[in-house]
Order: C-alpha cells, then sequence, then structure tokens
C-alpha cells in the first residue's frame, strides 16, 4: 500500500498521533472528521514551512483538511522552489 500513498500522505503518516486513522481515508475526506486533531494537522503546516522556508498563507493552511488539499500545497510549493532556482 506505501507504493501508492501520495506525497501527502506519506508527510502527514509521519506526523500524526494514531497512524492507523488514516487507513482507508479518501483522498477527499476532511481529516478533522476522521479523527486527527489539531496537533497533528499543526505539526503537518510546520514541517511544510520548514521543508519550503516559507510560511504558508491562510489559503493554504485551510486546504490541509484533506490529503489532495495538502498535495496541492506541496505541489505548489515545489513549482515556486523550482522556479526560484
Amino acid at each position: 500500500m506505501s507504493d501508492q500513498l501520495t506525497p501527502g500522505h506519506r508527510l502527514l503518516l509521519s506526523f500524526v498521533d494514531l497512524p492507523e486513522l488514516l487507513e482507508g481515508v479518501g483522498r477527499d475526506t476532511d481529516l478533522t472528521a476522521a479523527g486527527l486533531n489539531s496537533g497533528d494537522l499543526i505539526r503537518l503546516a510546520l514541517a511544510i514551512e520548514d521543508l519550503t522556508g516559507e510560511p504558508l498563507d491562510d489559503d493554504e493552511l485551510t486546504a490541509l483538511h484533506s490529503i489532495a488539499g495538502i498535495d496541492g500545497v506541496l505541489e505548489n510549493r515545489t513549482a515556486q522552489l523550482s522556479e526560484a532556482r
């Protein structure tokens, strides 16, 4: 199954208190409704900021409610980093 995980899913798995909560969670599932807590999402946001060297804006923070949103933020940040080089 780990071969099928998206970058956002893999990153999220490294920060959640209970990784088993992510089993069967779809890309568009609301992560807080699935049982993730605010601490998990804060650690995720901080990790993305550390990886990219830039703070997340309000739109990016609100996008972190789903795996699809996390993937979108990571894709946009990766594209921005590539353009800056």
